[in-house]
């Protein structure tokens, strides 16, 4: 208990500045209250000034305010019916860093329980740690001093996590100044208390009997040679997040049913071979560049190219270019790597932007596998397209995986994202031609998938575009992995990257 006290005083005295309070008050006496309940949820703002308040279509009130003093901040608060629906504080740490002594006072356990009772504070509601977190953008990890706290926290609904919903409170470890403040409240009329779930016992049942593993090609640019190597996932589907926990039905991200439906599509080389000895620069560039023309894009320039005895994905002699072309909007950059033994293009990273609509292309689903198609004009391969595509904001992405044995190869793929009108946005390409090992004497699907399956799933809410709270269960084994050929279980992260 007496800890107890002793970390809430060090929420309210180290963490929050006493400064006087100096919020340019607007005439509207409501705002006014709004602006003073902000004061006491969070008295390390008193320095900034609102630089606007307005009310949204929804009713809520946003308001903004920044920074007097020397140290950039910037705060956006969403209020509804007197309550903080949301918060998004920023503190420019360059400037905030500069000259300090860098001794920490204060522990990481204080530190998470000053984080955990500050968010339970501003929006009244439980929340729980998760984890650190690896920003780059605060810098501070390469410096010797000072340590910011940089924490993770999710929502809690009857001691149970939201998924998809995640808190940061980053903390100075000398003074206590909060940093960073990122978080939403959720709600009691989000969810109905009295909803029954199906255990977990059913839920693995579930699992078992809708989810089969997928073989895969993952590569690891740290290993020796072959950088490829055969994996099998849960589920290439990244709409895929777990079981409703009443029905049992897949679910994604957004809570909608999901169903296996993959479009098989198949690519056609062309007849003309290439048939060179040894093949000069010249060559070489002329074939990056005619590469190009297959995502209509005729007067790139070559910013910087080199030739590498030894490239790292064949360990042979290859030309590599650095390309790009800028014209107002749009923007294309591209890496290709020319084999310089045989004239083949044996890795290529292209990406494509125009936020006015690449190509005056606009995309129903027929339309975007054409495109695709003369992306990969040349090239002889099968692809497997998700046809439900992630759904972000107004835009749709939507992902064609290049299948290989049999196997889908994560690295190898073409994304295309469309906006809300259908207009193609952006084209990004990742392909190489690296050595891919055989499909033969691996694990059976059926020993994988008990590796994979095997466990209890954990009970999370997924809170969903509707801005409901569905309960959900999900495997742990969903970020993992299994070595097809050793039946060891890998993360992902062990990759940086999903899948």
């Amino acid at each position: 208990m007496i800890k107890r006290i002793f970390l809430l005083t060090l929420t309210l005295v180290m963490v929050f500045s006493l400064n006087a309070f100096s919020f340019g008050f607007p005439d509207d006496i409501q705002n006014q209250d709004y602006l003073k309940l902000l004061k006491n949820k969070m008295p390390f703002i008193s320095n900034m000034s609102v630089d606007q308040i307005r009310k949204n279509s929804d009713g809520s009130i946003q308001i903004n305010m920044k920074s007097d003093g020397d140290t950039y901040k910037t705060l956006d608060v969403v209020l509804d019916n007197g309550n903080i629906k949301s918060v998004d504080y920023y503190v420019d740490q360059m400037k905030y860093l500069f000259g300090k002594s860098g001794k920490s006072k204060i522990r990481k356990d204080d530190a998470v329980i000053i984080g955990k009772e500050l968010l339970e504070n501003i929006f009244g509601e439980k929340f729980g740690y998760v984890s650190e977190v690896n920003d780059s953008t605060y810098i501070d990890d390469a410096l010797e001093r000072p340590i910011i706290y940089k924490f993770c926290y999710k929502n809690l609904v009857d001691d149970i996590p939201v998924y998809n919903i995640d808190a940061y409170v980053y903390i100075d470890s000398e003074s206590g100044a909060i940093l960073k403040l990122k978080g939403q409240s959720i709600g009691e009329s989000s969810y109905n208390k009295d909803i029954k779930t199906i255990g977990s016992v059913d839920a693995l049942k579930a699992f078992n009997s809708k989810l089969d593993p997928t073989l895969v090609y993952l590569k690891n640019n740290n290993d020796d040679f072959p950088k490829y190597r055969l994996y099998y996932a849960l589920s290439i589907d990244y709409n895929l997040v777990g079981i409703d926990a009443v029905n049992g039905d897949l679910v994604d991200f957004n809570g909608n049913m999901l169903y296996d439906d993959v479009l098989k599509i198949k690519c056609d080389a062309n007849d003309f071979k290439k048939s060179y000895s040894i093949v000069a620069y010249d060559e070489a560039l002329k074939i990056a560049m005619n590469e190009m023309n297959n995502f209509h894009i005729n007067d790139i320039k070559v910013l910087d190219s080199k030739t590498i005895e030894r490239y790292f994905l064949t360990e042979r002699e290859t030309y590599t270019f650095n390309m790009n072309h800028t014209d107002r909007n749009l923007i294309a950059n591209a890496n290709i790597a020319v084999d310089k033994e045989t004239g083949n293009i044996i890795s290529e990273n292209v990406d494509i932007s125009d936020d006015g609509g690449l190509f005056d292309t606009y995309g129903n689903l027929d339309r975007i596998i054409g495109f695709t198609k003369e992306v990969l004009r040349g090239k002889d391969c099968n692809l497997d397209l998700l046809k439900k595509p992630a759904i972000e904001d107004d835009d749709y992405t939507y992902v064609f995986y290049r299948v290989y044995n049999g196997a889908i190869v994560l690295d190898n793929y073409v994304r295309i994202k469309t906006d809300k009108n259908g207009k193609i946005i952006n084209v990004s390409l990742n392909w190489d031609e690296a050595h891919k090992p055989s499909t033969t004497d691996i694990l059976n699907e059926s020993i994988a998938k008990n590796i994979l399956v095997g466990e209890k799933p954990s009970l999370y809410y997924l809170y969903t575009s509707k801005y409901e709270l569905m309960p959900i269960y999900r495997l742990s084994t969903m970020d993992s992995i299994v070595d097809a050929l050793t039946g060891q279980k890998v993360s992902v992260n062990e990759f940086e990257k999903g899948y």
